[in-house]
């Protein structure tokens, strides 16, 4: 795990700098999709057979969510690097994810895509309320986050809306969250940095659930 952390801190610290593999035009004509070899710029390149970055470009501009994805290997399984920016809500994110998959799936099997490294929780703006939210109803308050409770923590957030909304992103593929993990888990408030949706400025609790989260994914059953 402390070297995923790695992973995400490097690849959020710095769009690419190097030039793109190559890239596709997608529909609508104005939007590419660029390709980046990101292998070398991620802690732990020995262990890896490859790293991608993936980026959005539309019109010219290019986003500022640059999610990577990583074969390892021994086993050949894929991994997701989500790379959020704070400057971007959660739900474009996801929707730029979204547009960004088909095209990643001419490049990697998504058979052996077994997790993603979303980060910290609170990183997620929007969905950080909205599944603190969810636990505050589902526990009636602020729960332990001692590592005794990791394991209740984790199956909560399998089943609250971080797992609903990868469910939904991921069933095209034939995937589903088979559960998530977390490290580090403890409340604080919603730093001013993170953009947030205005309909839910009135929805923030006093702390925010946060937590190193990893979610894991198997085929559909």
């Amino acid at each position: 795990m402390k070297l995923l952390y790695a992973f995400l801190i490097l690849l959020c610290a710095c769009q690419p700098n190097n030039k793109p593999q190559s890239s596709y035009q997608s529909s609508p004509p104005d939007v590419q999709v660029l390709r980046f070899d990101v292998n070398e710029e991620l802690a732990g390149s020995a262990y890896r057979k490859r790293a991608t970055g993936y980026l959005m470009v539309t019109e010219g501009d290019s986003s500022l969510f640059f999610p990577a994805f990583t074969e390892a290997k021994d086993d050949g399984r894929i991994s997701l690097i989500l790379g959020l920016h704070p400057s971007i809500s959660y739900a474009d994110q996801m929707k730029q994810l979204h547009f960004l998959l088909p095209y990643v799936a001419k490049d990697y099997n998504f058979d052996s895509l077994s997790g993603v490294f979303v980060g910290r929780l609170i990183q997620t703006g929007d969905l950080a309320i909205e599944v603190t939210n969810e636990y505050l109803n589902h526990f009636g308050g602020y729960g332990s986050t001692a590592t005794t409770a990791y394991d209740t923590i984790a199956s909560f957030l399998s089943s609250s809306k971080l797992g609903r909304d990868f469910d939904k992103l991921l069933d095209p593929y034939g995937l589903q969250v088979s559960g998530t993990s977390v490290e580090k888990v403890f409340y604080t408030e919603m730093p001013g940095s993170i953009k947030i949706d205005s309909t839910l400025h009135n929805e923030i609790p006093d702390k925010i659930l946060d937590a190193m989260v990893w979610v894991k994914l198997n085929e559909k059953k």
